[in-house]
């Protein structure tokens, strides 16, 4: 069903779009497989958000996956998420609105650019903002698998993306996959 009362669709990059928690767990892998009493981390057993479950890799090490090119090379598309949004901007006016450091969002920009040529791009410097909530929403329907984005926003309509994580265990609103989103949306 078209949404004429919407003007357009905002969507989350990471956890959302793409599969950002496995990408970081093959990086992890990778970088760690030859020390001493490493343990082979699947992305499926990942439940924090600070990816605490890599335990050979510091909190700044995991951040800096974000910002290399092999982050993005390794990065795959959640389950219908290509396809829907493609639909999607064919209908409506799509932003991908994230959060990242001045390298993340140049590499995001350009994954965007090549995936999904007839969207837009709204990046967040994550030094300056703490979340989405300055950017206007109001006629708009926020996509994102983070509950403090959804909170904090503006947005007319709000979809949780997503399985159940500590990061959005609090949203008691609609929760979609992307099978769903395009049922609802389209």
């Amino acid at each position: 069903m078209y949404r004429n009362d919407i003007k357009s669709i905002m969507i989350d990059f990471d956890g959302t779009v793409v599969n950002t928690i496995k990408a970081i767990c093959e990086l992890y892998n990778e970088d760690f497989t030859y020390y001493k009493n490493f343990k082979h981390v699947k992305w499926t057993d990942i439940n924090t958000y600070d990816f605490k479950e890599c335990k050979k890799a510091s909190l700044k090490q995991i951040h800096t996956y974000f910002n290399q090119p092999r982050f993005f090379e390794k990065l795959e598309f959640m389950a219908n998420s290509c396809e829907t949004i493609h639909k999607l901007c064919s209908i409506y006016t799509v932003y991908f609105v994230s959060i990242g450091t001045y390298p993340n969002l140049t590499l995001k920009s350009k994954f965007l650019e090549e995936s999904f040529p007839k969207s837009y791009f709204i990046p967040i410097n994550s030094k300056k903002y703490p979340d989405k909530a300055h950017v206007n929403m109001k006629d708009s329907i926020l996509i994102d698998d983070e509950e403090r984005h959804l909170f904090s926003c503006n947005a007319k309509d709000s979809i949780c993306f997503g399985e159940t994580y500590p990061w959005n265990e609090n949203w008691k609103g609609k929760r979609m996959n992307w099978k769903e989103i395009s049922e609802y949306l389209l």
